[in-house]
């Protein structure tokens, strides 16, 4: 049995990845950003002290993504369903593929750190679940041990999907940590929060080259009531 960290990702394709984003960019540099992400994510986590994986959709888009990811790690086909359905599905195959631990993160979150993901399986050590909130009120990492059902009738993309797992939680009692809230990258305005970061943290080298070859890179760096900590992920 073993740990493995999933990126979920898609295709990176005008008008499949990043849609939010890029009606406000325009969609075309709305996947040139999200391609930077994914290069970003495998080059952190393809020396982290746990196995990689990644979640992807379509199941025939490996062949394109991994030009992004340089087909590191292991690779799981995302199925039919909606968000919710597909994730409850990841967790509940873990134990025929041999793993004691997952945690899935998005690939709109660029910026999470090896330290963060390896605290979330620390984590996973002695709790049965392990979430890290986004400001919008959903969350940008899951961890299970074992198969939890925290995400069944759940709703994606309401801005009430974390309330709707932590009271499942509560249903099932079961034992939880909760990780630092930090930020995803929906909207263009939620690319407040990761230009600091991208013009600070060396391994967001292509994020930092996408933002300024995009005329992103410029702005207002931090937001009211935002601050950031060593490793350079924002926290209330």
């Amino acid at each position: 049995m073993t740990d493995v960290l999933y990126v979920a990702a898609k295709v990176p394709k005008a008008g499949f990845a990043k849609t939010r984003l890029g009606r406000s960019i325009g969609h075309e540099e709305a996947v040139l950003l999200y391609e930077a992400f994914l290069r970003d994510l495998s080059a952190r986590f393809s020396e982290a002290p746990f196995e990689l994986g990644w979640y992807i959709t379509p199941p025939d888009s490996w062949p394109e993504i991994s030009r992004h990811t340089g087909g590191s790690g292991r690779v799981v086909f995302q199925g039919e369903g909606d968000w919710t359905a597909r994730q409850r599905e990841l967790f509940e195959g873990a134990e025929d593929r041999g793993e004691e631990r997952i945690v899935l993160i998005g690939s709109d979150s660029p910026h999470l750190s090896v330290a963060g993901v390896s605290e979330a399986f620390e984590l996973l050590e002695t709790r049965d679940l392990v979430l890290r909130p986004t400001y919008d009120g959903g969350y940008c990492l899951i961890g299970m041990r074992g198969f939890q059902d925290v995400l069944r009738g759940v709703p994606m993309s309401t801005g009430t999907e974390l309330d709707g797992i932590l009271e499942r939680a509560r249903w099932f009692d079961l034992s939880l940590g909760l990780q630092e809230p930090t930020f995803d990258i929906d909207e263009q305005e939620d690319l407040r929060h990761l230009r600091p970061l991208a013009l600070e943290r060396s391994d967001l080298a292509e994020t930092r080259r996408a933002l300024r070859s995009l005329g992103l890179l410029e702005g207002n760096l931090l937001s009211s009531g935002t601050r950031y900590t060593m490793d350079g992920e924002g926290i209330g």
